[in-house]
Formats: C-alpha cells, sequence, structure tokens
C-alpha cells in the first residue's frame, strides 16, 4: 500500500509576503476575504495576534481591536501561485509531488523512503526545509493523498506509517472535517454519526444506500483502498512572481530590497534549470494608474541576481517613478539552456570577455540599448559603402570579406604622386555599383609612402588617389 506525505499551510500567502518582504513584521498586518456577505480575517502576522487579533474575526472588529491594524485582501491567485514555487523548490529533493492549491502538497513517498532511509530523516529533512523557508505548516502520513490531507488540515499530525494507526487518527476526526458536501454531513449529524469512527464499521452497502454512492468512494480513497489518479507536478518553464507592498513606495531606492528578494528567487529558479536569459520584464503596480513596465535586456546571458539588480541600478535612474507603487511583479519566458563549454556557470569563462559583457550590459542599461552598437561589415565590396552597425558585442565579420582593408578611411579620397609611393600588393579590381548611382571602376593597390606608412591606394581615370592608412 503507498504511502503519502501532506503538507498543509495554513498562512502560505502572509509567510509568503513575510519572507519575501519582512519589513512586514514591524506592522499589525491581516489578509481577509468575503464571506457570508461579511470581510473576515484569513491570516494574521504576530504583530496583529499581539494586540488580539485573531483567525475568523470580522474585517471592522478586528479592526476596531487593533486600530494601526493593515489589512489588505486575500488572493487565492496568489497564494495558488505561491504553492507553485514552493513546488519548484520542494522539486530539487522531491520529485512526485502532487499540488492541492492554494495550500498544500502531497508528496509520494513509496521511492523516497529508500533513498532517505526511512520516514524519520526524510521528514527531518522537509522540516528543516519549511522552516528555512519561515513556514507555518502542518505534516501528516496516509495510505492516500485524501486520508493524510484530513488529518494535516485538521492539525492532527500523524507520522506512524502503520495503516491501524492512520485509520484510528481518522476516526478520531469530524465528519465535518472531510469536505464532504454540506447535505451529506447533515445527514449523517441527524443520524447521530459525528466522528468517522462511527461511519467505518457500517457495510459500504448500507452507507451507500443511506447517504449515497459518492462517500462510498471517498470512503475507499480515506482507507487507501482506492487512490483516485493525480497528476505529478512538472515546474514551469517560466518565470513569474509578485510581491504586495505592505506601504506604498515613492522611489527607486525603496524598492530595491524587494526587489532583491524577487531576483533571488529568480535566480535560484534559473539555476535549478540550468538556464540564462537575456531579458526582464519587471512591473510597477500602482494605485491610482496603469502598471508601469519596464524591460531590462543583457549583452550576454545571465543567471545572477547581483548582476540583475546592479543593470536595474543603472536603468531605473532615468525614469523616476510617476507614482507610489503598492506591488511589483518581475517575469522571464525567454530561458536559454546554459552553455556548459562557455563555462559561465560551472566553470570561470575568459576574464576579457566576461569583462565585456558586463561592460556592455552595464552601458545599455544607462544609455539604452539603441545607444550601443559594434562596427561590422556588409558584403558591398565598395569603401564608404560596407560599414554597417551591428548589435553591441557582436564582433563577427562577414565571412565573404577576409580581403585587406585600412582601418582608416578617409571622408574624401585624396590625390597623391605615385611617385613618392612604393606598391606593395595589388591589383584589386573593384567594378560594381551598377544597381544604385554609386558606380565604381577602381584598381585598389596596398602601398607605402617615405615615411614607410601603409596606404590604400586606388588608379582611376588616369589619376592616383589615396583612399585610407592602414594601422
Amino acid at each position: 500500500m503507498s504511502l503519502w506525505l501532506y503538507c498543509h499551510f495554513p498562512d502560505l500567502l502572509l509567510d509568503t509576503m513575510r519572507r519575501m518582504n519582512p519589513v512586514i513584521d514591524n506592522y499589525p498586518l491581516a489578509l481577509y476575504q468575503q464571506q457570508t456577505r461579511r470581510e473576515r480575517v484569513l491570516q494574521c502576522n504576530e504583530k496583529a495576534r499581539q494586540l488580539g487579533v485573531e483567525k475568523n474575526q470580522t474585517q471592522v472588529l478586528a479592526q476596531s481591536i487593533a486600530l494601526d491594524l493593515i489589512c489588505r485582501p486575500y488572493s487565492e491567485e496568489k497564494e495558488s501561485r505561491a504553492l507553485k514555487h514552493l513546488a519548484d523548490k520542494l522539486y530539487q529533493s522531491v520529485d512526485k509531488l502532487v499540488l492541492f492549491p492554494p495550500q498544500g502538497i502531497a508528496i509520494a513517498l513509496d521511492s523516497l523512503l529508500r533513498l532517505y532511509q526511512g520516514v524519520e530523516p526524510l521528514l527531518e529533512h522537509l522540516k528543516e526545509a519549511f522552516y528555512a523557508l519561515e513556514l507555518n505548516v502542518s505534516l501528516s502520513l496516509g495510505h492516500s493523498p485524501e486520508s493524510a490531507k484530513c488529518l494535516a488540515v485538521a492539525g492532527a499530525e500523524q507520522f506512524s506509517d502503520n495503516r491501524r494507526c492512520i485509520q484510528q487518527a481518522l476516526g478520531e476526526l469530524s465528519v465535518f472535517q472531510f469536505g464532504w458536501e454540506s447535505s451529506t454531513t447533515e445527514k449523517l449529524n441527524k443520524s447521530g454519526i459525528k466522528q468517522l469512527k462511527q461511519l467505518m464499521p457500517i457495510p459500504a452497502a448500507q452507507v451507500g444506500k443511506r447517504f449515497g454512492n459518492k462517500i462510498v468512494n471517498q470512503l475507499k480513497d480515506l482507507k487507501g483502498e482506492h487512490v483516485a489518479p493525480y497528476t505529478f507536478y512538472q515546474p514551469a518553464e517560466y518565470f513569474f512572481m509578485s510581491l504586495d507592498l505592505v506601504t506604498e513606495i515613492e522611489h527607486w531606492q525603496g524598492l530595491l530590497f524587494p526587489l532583491k528578494r524577487l531576483l533571488k528567487e529568480l535566480e535560484q529558479f534559473l539555476y535549478q534549470r540550468q538556464k540564462v536569459i537575456r531579458e526582464l520584464d519587471i512591473t510597477l503596480h500602482h494605485r491610482q494608474q496603469q502598471q508601469t513596465k519596464e524591460r531590462l535586456r543583457f549583452a550576454a546571458d545571465n543567471w545572477r541576481a547581483s548582476q540583475f539588480l546592479q543593470l536595474i541600478q543603472l536603468q531605473v535612474t532615468r525614469s523616476p517613478l510617476k507614482q507610489p507603487v503598492i506591488a511589483l511583479s518581475i517575469h522571464a519566458d525567454k530561458l536559454s539552456t546554459l552553455d556548459r563549454e562557455s563555462g559561465q556557470l560551472l566553470a570561470e569563462a575568459s576574464q576579457h570577455q566576461g569583462d565585456l559583457q558586463e561592460l556592455l550590459s552595464r552601458l545599455q542599461a544607462r544609455l539604452g540599448e539603441a545607444s550601443l552598437y559594434s562596427p561590422g561589415l556588409s558584403t558591398d565590396p565598395r569603401p564608404m559603402h560596407n560599414e554597417m552597425k551591428k548589435t553591441a558585442g557582436n564582433l563577427t565579420l562577414c565571412p565573404a570579406l577576409k580581403l585587406k582593408r585600412p582601418l582608416w578611411l578617409l571622408p574624401n579620397a585624396e590625390p597623391v604622386d605615385i611617385q613618392q609611393w612604393h606598391l606593395l600588393e595589388g591589383p584589386e579590381r573593384i567594378e560594381t555599383g551598377w544597381w544604385d548611382e554609386s558606380p565604381y571602376e577602381r584598381d585598389y593597390w596596398l602601398a607605402t609612402d617615405q615615411y614607410q606608412r601603409s596606404g590604400w591606394l586606388y588608379f582611376e581615370k588616369g589619376h592616383w588617389f589615396l583612399q585610407g592608412w592602414f594601422s
């Protein structure tokens, strides 16, 4: 019989907000949700609890108890997103995960027990991981995800893999703690069945006849006799993470700390997957204005949070905040596989190349991508016609042109006395340009003058001209 561990995170959204922005602990904070026509507290931090705020209180009561209480609307979507980020982190050590949004993860343990040499070492490993992430969690074992979930959500932590112990722990739970339909629990309650242990001994046929076949299947799932099929979690191939701010921030300097936290999460995401990026989107959310979007581009593959932050500091100084920020998010979806041979992550790349790419990234962030370019050559053989702008850092030459060309071309060719020059190489015939208004019919030579300077000469219509100088 299979064994499952269920991890229930009752304050996942708030815990994630606290970890990403520790300044929250300095304020009493509560997350509320609309319930039965009233807004009730779902999650609250220690500062709020010290003032008397509790879960399930109405927002009005909570704010009357704690006058300085900061209330924020709860978002199931954001908490579900936080659950996926947590699953990404767990995926490093446990790969058979089933998500139960917005607050639960079930882990299939069968293959992990051999790897960790038993239940206790595995539980210790996971508890340490959750502690490091500052997560409030309730854990329980079961022979199905559903049985482990019911125990964990109820706070009845059970760490024995013995079938009898698991069934005994389930039996102590109220019939209202299994998430069954209200009509079913009402029938059970009216029949005098308050706990699961009162329902277990009744034959399945009789249970189905009295309370419906659906509950029969649910009981089989709880006993581990028939486990419903589940889809195991697969990590996403893009990164998106948002962060709500406890107070409005009016300047970029105040955003750098929460941004640093988000970028660290991105770094871990990329490192796990051995991926790199050249583009990162940052979105700022305002209370009374449309979102502000900043796109950061890099001259080279990147994955380190420290480098991202440096480039952000350079770029955002050009665009001060127009409105206070209440939340921010980062998004990266154009991932490239890390080139191990280049040594960008697992080995040191060429110091010169690394310094060049870092310099280009900094200049792009400061001046804008359109302000930088590298010189290049086109396939047009005519001087003054074959120069072109290439993407900054692209130093590849046109393969069709491997001929000697001067480093410095004169703006206008100058007439020369050929008697003062010594021809070395040539002639190189250039006869082209018939497709536009600049036709060429010239013979080019490499020559040196009386001062041993190397020049590029051409002969045209009976006269010699200097086109440029070699280095």
